[in-house]
């Protein structure tokens, strides 16, 4: 049976006692909806003083395409203004959108990785108004690949970039309310926060052992399975000669190129004895993205067993078996690929989009397998994870 699970912005009573007699601004997006399927805009909307809105990458409702900006616009829904906090000149509210209210609404849903921008969005909001002296409220939601399992590596301490900071690992586990806490506390941000928990979650649950629909947290993540793929695969992202399956009805599940013979690489992928997971020889036609209109050939991952599946050393080990098998085939991109938006002084000084996302040169310079990087990174993962628990919501 499914277990009933009510989000922050279920919890009328509680945010009753927070929300009302202030002027609100609220940042969302697409997905956050309530238990009726109403989107978060339209709620608040109808029962606080709300006086503005605030998009990061893909609409306030969803509407935008990625790298789409558009400085200001209209809500169809309230006739609010909408302000971009995700462009060139900034990746948070000014002063000035601040002046003229007392606290900002915060409600989105996230993937549980770093990887996923609005966990850097949702930091800089506070600092802002940390330094606006504004309150955040965080409306929370469950966390989709639940809270137990810390993935892959970590991020030094002098890396902040969009896709890696905080010294955070490659899956997180923690919910964005959790976060909020963490960086409040660990990084010292000073913002006056609120978090609105959720009720009925515990951090075994994954997305679909509850009963909240799954709408699209990104345009590319449409199911849990791709959710959770998505914490490891990723990196392909950061290779120009390797399709992540972007522009196919399964992003993130097909893995080719044109020049991949999918049946040895299956065969190949066989042998490594990775724990929950089999890999099925495939063919595939990109609609969009890299090899768009070319046939490719590769391999679809099926995750048999999540408990023992790791997205993160699959993925890694994945590429690591088809640099081998390829010589020379495998290119990196550069960081230009990556998110055109302000961002602080950031070291080390990655080069390579896969080392922004790995948080390490190592394994694109082939000083370290897939399995040592894992290894490598354990003592790091175990002091995040006991780092984390003093900011946990949930047991």
């Amino acid at each position: 049976m499914l277990r009933r699970v009510l989000n922050g912005i279920d919890r009328t009573e509680l945010m009753d006692k927070v929300l009302k007699g202030k002027r609100l601004a609220i940042v969302t997006g697409g997905a956050a909806v309530d238990r009726e399927l109403k989107h978060v805009v339209d709620v608040l909307f109808e029962r606080y003083d709300v006086y503005k809105l605030f998009n990061m990458i893909y609409g306030i409702r969803g509407e935008f395409r990625y790298g789409e900006t558009t400085p200001v616009y209209m809500d169809f829904g309230t006739g609010l203004p909408v302000y971009s906090i995700f462009n060139r000149e900034r990746i948070a509210p000014s002063a000035e959108m601040l002046e003229d209210i007392d606290a900002v609404v915060f409600d989105i849903r996230e993937a549980g990785t770093r990887f996923f921008e609005y966990l850097h969005c949702l930091a800089a909001l506070m600092r802002s108004c940390a330094a606006a002296e504004k309150e955040v409220i965080v409306l929370d939601r469950i966390a989709p690949l639940g809270g137990d399992i810390v993935e892959g590596t970590i991020c030094p301490a002098d890396m902040h970039t969009i896709v890696g900071d905080f010294e955070l690992p490659s899956r997180t586990a923690l919910t964005m309310g959790e976060f909020a806490r963490y960086v409040n506390g660990e990084f010292h941000i000073g913002c006056s926060l609120t978090v609105i928990p959720v009720a009925g979650w515990t951090r075994s649950l994954y997305y679909d052992e509850t009963d909240i629909p799954w709408l699209l947290p990104s345009p590319s993540l449409n199911s849990l399975t791709t959710n959770l793929l998505y914490a490891g695969y990723c990196i392909f992202e950061g290779v120009s000669t390797i399709s992540e399956g972007r522009g196919t009805s399964k992003p993130f599940e097909l893995t080719g190129a044109p020049w991949i013979d999918g049946a040895a690489l299956r065969r190949e992928m066989d042998r490594k004895g990775l724990d929950g997971v089999r890999f099925a020889e495939v063919f595939f036609k990109p609609c969009a993205s890299k090899y768009t209109g070319e046939v490719c050939s590769g391999v679809q991952t099926l995750i048999v067993d999540r408990g023992t599946f790791r997205p993160f050393l699959t993925a890694l080990t994945l590429l690591e078996t088809i640099r081998e098998m390829y010589p020379g085939k495998v290119v990196y991109t550069d960081c230009s690929v990556g998110h055109d938006v302000a961002q602080q002084p950031s070291k080390p000084d990655f080069h390579r989009y896969l080392d922004k996302l790995l948080a390490t040169s190592a394994f694109s310079e082939e000083r370290v397998t897939a399995t040592e990087l894992v290894r490598k990174s354990a003592a790091a993962r175990n002091a995040y994870i006991k780092r984390k628990e003093q900011y946990h919501l949930y047991e």
